[in-house]
């Protein structure tokens, strides 16, 4: 009885499967996490800009911002509009703001531009009117402009560039304290 050593094309492709196929699902399932967290991490990214779009100067915001170049890095389809859209705005935001409100107006207006994009490529069914929908209560921008009043005023007078008015009054004898009637006035 003689042995047959010859090899089928089939065969050989059955060893090769079997072995390969295992690595290759391994592989498979690297790369499927990958993409997960790239979703993942781009979608965080978007909610944070979306929810802090009408607070610019919120650290959240201005993070999420300088991170937008490295989550939706690609220079291909829509990651090379929502790069575009990005540098445009970020080009704006590093020109000065002029006392013109024109300024503030085309700030907003690109960056509603990139969250336009941004949502459309993360799949999210939002139109522009609602991007543009802000809830910012009135309350807020009062308490921001108060604190940068305050901030640039204690800035202006650590620099030495503002004093403090002092002014010295005589003590009148109804100010005195102990009285003889004993009583504050």
């Amino acid at each position: 009885m003689t042995i047959d050593w010859t090899f089928k094309f089939t065969d050989i492709l059955i060893v090769i499967v079997t072995f390969a196929g295992p690595i290759m699902a391994v592989q498979i399932q690297k790369y499927l996490e990958r993409e997960r967290e790239t979703n993942l991490a781009r979608t965080r990214l978007f909610r944070t800009l979306m929810a802090t779009r009408a607070l610019n100067l919120s650290p959240a915001h201005v993070e999420a911002l300088n991170a937008v170049p490295i989550e939706f890095y690609g220079t291909k389809g829509p990651l090379r509009d929502i790069n575009l859209k990005w540098k445009i705005y970020y080009d704006h935001l590093l020109t000065p703001p002029p006392a013109n409100p024109a300024w503030e107006v085309k700030r907003k207006d690109l960056l509603f531009d990139l969250l336009i994009v941004m949502s459309q490529f993360l799949k999210y069914d939002f139109d522009e009117v609602e991007i543009k929908k802000v809830y910012a209560p009135q309350g807020h921008a009062v308490i921001e402009s108060d604190q940068e009043v305050i901030r640039s005023g204690f800035a202006n007078l650590f620099r030495g560039q503002v004093t403090i008015p002092v002014e010295i009054r005589p003590l009148s004898a109804a100010t005195t304290v102990g009285t003889s009637s004993g009583t504050n006035p």
